[in-house]
């Protein structure tokens, strides 16, 4: 039972995977593979087996210097910023709690910070869906904008 994170393509079977949240199950079925051909997005696929066990899609973000980053991340730079957001992350219902969403979050992370190497990008940000998610993505280095604490944000220079 070999674990394999892959870019989402047309061989793998998007049906049967349910992570408990409708929306995200949805997006998975009916959108991942029109933003990827449209160039939208990128989705990556945690693969047991055959089997979608988890994923999470990557997107460019511009970021205006008007939002409300922390004081300590808007020295010297200007005003439109490029960055990139974890747009979802997911994992099915039977996988859950057993360190598959911080593999995935890894794996997120190395792609932008090989993505950034490649086009510049200074930011990863995050929207959590509650705050035990912004807990979660906290303990891996992300910070909460002042003015919305459930979106938040890491230089992609922090990333290890």
């Amino acid at each position: 039972m070999a674990l394999s994170i892959r870019s989402l393509d047309r061989s793998h079977d998007l049906n049967s995977f349910n992570c408990g949240n409708i929306a995200l199950d949805a997006w998975l079925k009916n959108t991942s593979r029109q933003h990827q051909k449209k160039n939208i997005s990128r989705t990556f696929v945690l693969m047991q087996d055959e089997i979608i066990i988890g994923y999470y899609s990557l997107a460019i973000r511009g970021l205006m210097l008007t939002e409300a980053l922390p004081k300590n991340m808007k020295k010297s730079l200007p005003l439109n910023v490029p960055a990139m957001t974890l747009a979802r992350l997911a994992v099915s219902l039977q996988e859950q709690k057993k360190g598959h969403g911080e593999r995935l979050l890894l794996d997120a992370m190395t792609q932008v910070k090989t993505a950034s190497r490649l086009i510049g990008g200074s930011f990863l940000f995050v929207d959590a869906k509650d705050t035990e998610l912004a807990t979660f993505y906290a303990r891996y280095g992300f910070v909460a904008l002042p003015d919305a604490p459930l979106t938040l944000c890491m230089p992609i220079a922090d990333i290890p």
